[in-house]
């Protein structure tokens, strides 16, 4: 039918390959195609990666192309565009199209969004490198051959950041002293993927689960693991002056070291307990680092443009891994303010699902095509926020409908 998107035929055991692909083509984010045109315009005629070759696939998916390349049209001897975008997924990701051998879509879905980074920093660094030499006439980049490349791939950067990549804060709590220490360091909190754990949940088997109870009891600031073993600031620092304490009236050491560390606890804020060592005297007793229990929560902080959720579903059983079949009740429309997040709404573009048990299945994908009149005609949800802004994340003008590739 012309009103449905296209699908390949999956190439060995890469049922997820068309799962995939289908999901990133339903993104309608005009900065993610602008994105993929760019790494294809950009890319050199001696260097082809997986950036090179994913946008006319998603295109062609989209009934967006005016001909898809035939192998005869390529001329490289390396097969259509589709082979050539599987070739260098299995290179640059490591996934293998062995028979027999299983793969985990979530996981194809962290290598690939990977890969494409990696592709947009090497076109970043060749481009910088095509720059003039630095000389005292011309000390400023401004004016020089290939600075608009440097900032086109430095701008894609940005976009690829902006669309995949959040940051969460992580808050840990010691049970002992009440001490909180707050971690959103954009390079240790960042994420791509969010996992929602169905593992622990305390349903019977088959009931439904509502998504958004998961976000928010795994992501809206409430403690959901105890961790053992950790350092605690303010424990070590209230125990290592206690032992300065009883030190100092036989070492001169031990007393300077107990003042120091009373200014610690009356004025500087808390730090790694790891840092006391480093802060006491020479001479004076070594400090007294104690390990307690922590309760860890998180939240989002920056979410990106696109969020994408991964259920883990998979338990270690007596004979193997078991797969959790709970099924999970979302909503077409998702409001930032169910995550703590300032207002602006969020739509579902695609749902990737895995059918079968955890050694066995096939992954199939829903999701959105807003081209010609829809199959199952349903009560549009409008797009507005309470104050009656549109909000033009994609539209959505039919249902989710469920895609399945060949075996």
């Amino acid at each position: 039918m012309d009103r449905l998107p296209r699908a390949f035929q999956n190439p060995g055991q890469w049922c997820w390959f068309n799962a995939l692909l289908q999901a990133l083509a339903s993104i309608s984010d005009p900065r993610w195609w602008s994105l993929l045109n760019f790494a294809k315009d950009s890319a050199s005629s001696g260097h082809k990666d997986v950036l090179t070759f994913l946008a006319p696939v998603l295109q062609h998916l989209n009934r967006e192309d005016a001909a898809f390349p035939s192998p005869a049209e390529d001329g490289d001897g390396n097969g259509d565009a589709l082979a050539r975008l599987a070739l260098a997924i299995q290179e640059e990701c490591g996934m293998s199209s062995i028979s027999g051998e299983q793969q985990d879509a979530h996981e194809a879905f962290i290598k690939l969004l990977e890969s494409i980074h990696s592709s947009l920093c090497r076109r970043q660094l060749r481009s910088f490198q095509q720059l003039q030499a630095f000389s005292v006439a011309r000390p400023c980049l401004l004016g020089r051959e290939g600075l608009l490349s440097w900032c086109e791939a430095t701008q894609a950067i940005q976009c690829f950041e902006d669309l995949f990549e959040g940051v969460l804060e992580e808050t840990r709590v010691c049970t002992a002293c009440g001490l909180a220490r707050v971690e959103s360091c954009p390079s240790k909190q960042a994420f791509r993927c969010l996992s929602l754990d169905l593992i622990n949940i305390d349903r019977p088997h088959f009931s439904s689960v509502n998504l958004l109870s998961l976000l928010k009891a795994s992501y809206s600031g409430q403690p959901t693991e105890e961790i053992d073993g950790l350092l605690c600031y303010r424990c070590s620092l209230e125990a290592s002056i206690r032992r300065f304490l009883l030190d100092c009236g036989a070492s001169f050491s031990a007393g300077l070291a107990f003042r120091r560390f009373m200014r610690l606890a009356d004025g500087l804020a808390p730090s790694g307990a790891e840092v006391l060592e480093a802060l006491r005297p020479l001479g004076a007793p070594p400090c007294v680092l104690r390990r307690r229990s922590h309760l860890r929560s998180f939240r989002i902080k920056v979410a990106p443009r696109i969020l994408t959720f991964h259920m883990r579903r998979l338990i270690f059983g007596p004979f193997g891994f078991i797969k959790v079949s709970n099924p999970v009740r979302y909503a077409e429309i998702l409001h930032a303010d169910d995550l703590g997040l300032d207002g602006g709404l969020y739509s579902l573009s695609s749902v990737m699902s895995h059918l079968g048990q955890a050694h066995a299945g096939h992954f199939i994908t829903h999701r959105v095509w807003p081209k010609g009149t829809p199959l199952v005609e349903e009560r549009s949800v409008p797009l507005c926020t309470p104050s009656g802004k549109v909000v033009p994340w994609f539209r959505m003008d039919s249902s989710l409908r469920i895609l399945r590739g060949g075996c």
